[in-house]
């Protein structure tokens, strides 16, 4: 936090302890309707995988880890709690000239407490949706050579951000003490920037990676747009990162008032990690969505068929490559089916479009993209 000159302190109203201006209730509005949306739609996925699929793994559980406060390991909701603290009683709402030095101490605890959850968060979430691409990827595919390479830069990076941001003071408390020597602490923005740039370079990264796999698949074009679509939802999370990025510079930057201007990034903060669990846990609601459809239309219960995971559950793309054609095989022993050897051809049905057999996107892309496994 920077100390404000003296002609800056002199420009500054008469203190108002008793009763400050305050930016009222729009954050705890916002914190109190993404976080019910988050929660369900990280519910609804598990449900998919764990009850309907009986195939979960470990980019379900990161995504768990990521979004729900079970432990004190679980960042998602650490984040909106550090966020309603900071916010409604450490003073992250109002002006800096209106809050005691105790308000001002307590509210920078709270903030190093937040960037920690945050990166915590984020990555886990990052991470589950890059493990979820290895479901479908190709063995030897640029899909799964870029998911693999942005996991461990993703970890690496924000590793490196958690040691500078721990000891970025020496001691750690003086991040917190702010009367004592500025000399103490190396400059918070440059982190922080860095921290914020990477994070939307992930987000638009892990958005774009799958979509040339899509363009690929042997699906009806109609299919492939849906594809596409389902998954451009990511691009809200980048808007999400940038916006953050944004008030990170403005509040570290360009002005004093920083818990004034912060409400803001505090905020987006919040809304980023949710928009991330929100967006990661989508594309696995298809089978959700696939199986009322299915069972609408032709009065029985969908068949669920595994994927390219199907041995173990492992949801690394090494199962048994002939179980996702089990309908395949099944609807030619039955007499009047006909079906279709490459989903594109559009020439058999049975009672529906070819993509009424598959209830997940996994199953869905590992029968259809193209194989460049190294022959």
């Amino acid at each position: 936090m920077r100390l404000p000159p003296d002609e800056v302190r002199a420009k500054w109203p008469t203190p108002n302890y008793d009763s400050p201006e305050t930016r009222g209730q729009a954050l705890m509005i916002v914190e109190l309707t993404i976080l019910p949306i988050a929660a369900i739609i990280l519910f609804l996925r598990l449900y998919v995988r764990v009850f309907m699929l009986r195939r979960s793994g470990w980019d379900d559980w990161l995504m768990v880890v990521a979004g729900v406060w079970t432990c004190p390991r679980c960042f998602g909701t650490g984040v909106t709690v550090c966020v309603i603290l900071a916010t409604s009683r450490y003073g992250w709402n109002a002006h800096v000239w209106d809050l005691r030095l105790n308000d001002l101490i307590s509210g920078r605890k709270v903030s190093l407490a937040a960037q920690a959850l945050f990166v915590f968060a984020t990555t886990f979430a990052k991470v589950s949706i890059l493990l979820s691409y290895l479901r479908f990827a190709p063995l030897g595919s640029m899909l799964r050579r870029a998911s693999l390479g942005t996991i461990w830069t993703l970890c690496l990076a924000n590793s490196v951000f958690l040691v500078v941001l721990f000891t970025q003071c020496n001691p750690t408390s003086s991040y917190w003490n702010i009367l004592k020597s500025p000399s103490d602490c190396i400059s918070e923005g440059p982190p922080l920037l860095a921290q914020a740039t990477v994070t939307v370079l992930a987000d638009f990264a892990v958005w774009v990676m799958p979509l040339p796999t899509f363009f690929q698949t042997r699906l009806p074009r109609s299919q492939r747009i849906a594809l596409v679509t389902l998954f451009s939802v990511g691009l809200i999370v980048v808007f999400g990162a940038c916006m953050r990025l944004y008030w990170i510079w403005y509040v570290v930057e360009k002005t004093y008032d920083v818990t004034w201007e912060g409400f803001h990034l505090w905020i987006w903060t919040a809304v980023e990690v949710h928009l991330g669990i929100i967006c990661g846990c989508i594309p696995t609601l298809k089978a959700l969505l696939g199986s009322y459809d299915h069972a609408s239309r032709n009065g029985s219960k969908p068949v669920y068929i595994a994927g390219s995971s199907a041995k173990g559950g492992r949801g690394d793309g090494t199962g048994d490559p002939q179980s996702i054609r089990l309908a395949d095989r099944q609807s030619q022993q039955q007499p009047g089916v006909s079906t279709n050897k490459s989903l594109g051809e559009g020439e058999g049905k049975q009672l529906g479009e070819p993509s009424d057999r598959y209830m997940d996107l996994e199953s869905c892309c590992s029968d259809t993209t193209t194989d460049v496994r190294p022959k």
